[in-house]
């Protein structure tokens, strides 16, 4: 009886570790998507200079641009941190860690988590409240009359998923297991 429950347990957890890769992976893609969402926005401001050395009826800003464009990076990095620890692609200590045997090296990687975890966890929670604040005041942007709740949500969102990867990541240290998938990353420069 006592190894159906270990068992159980075990599947739970692999369950929950898969389904946090999952996460990453989307949470990556919605990065890119925002990167691309803010390259077009670049281009649309580029487009209308250049149409108004044509005809000043063309040519002028596009308001929101600094604005969204703002809204559009918050999000790109938050999102992209959530992928980007699952990837293994945020920066780290690699001559200290080459430097240390493999318990120091565990241990050093448990309380870098660890801090990671109250860190990420802090700002997740410092966002959510930005985001009912704005939400419940009915806050709205100068430039654009954007309701502030729904950039603000973009990156209490993207601080959310950011501080669920660094449990995970907390998770598969604990466990023993890989905590970066090589899959996730981005290929180099030089391939």
């Amino acid at each position: 009886m006592h190894t159906g429950r270990v068992e159980r347990e075990a599947g739970a957890a692999q369950a929950l570790l898969r389904a946090s890769d999952r996460i990453a992976a989307a949470s990556g893609v919605f990065a890119a998507l925002c990167l691309v969402a803010l390259l077009l926005l670049i281009l649309a401001g580029v487009g209308r200079s250049i149409m108004g050395k044509f005809s000043a009826d063309w040519g002028g800003e596009i308001t929101i641009a600094w604005e969204y464009s703002a809204y559009l990076m918050g999000a790109v990095f938050m999102f992209g941190a959530a992928a980007g620890l699952r990837a293994g692609s945020h920066i780290r200590v690699s001559i200290l860690l080459a430097r240390t045997g493999p318990a120091l090296t565990h241990i050093l990687e448990l309380a870098a988590t660890l801090v990671g975890l109250l860190v990420s966890g802090f700002l997740a929670w410092s966002l959510f409240n930005f985001t009912l604040r704005a939400w419940n005041n009915g806050q709205l942007s100068s430039g654009s009359l954007t309701p502030l709740w729904i950039p603000d949500a973009l990156l209490a969102t993207g601080a959310i998923l950011l501080a669920l990867q660094m449990g995970v990541r907390l998770l598969r240290l604990v466990l023993g297991q890989a905590t970066e998938d090589e899959t996730l990353k981005a290929g180099s420069v030089s391939e």
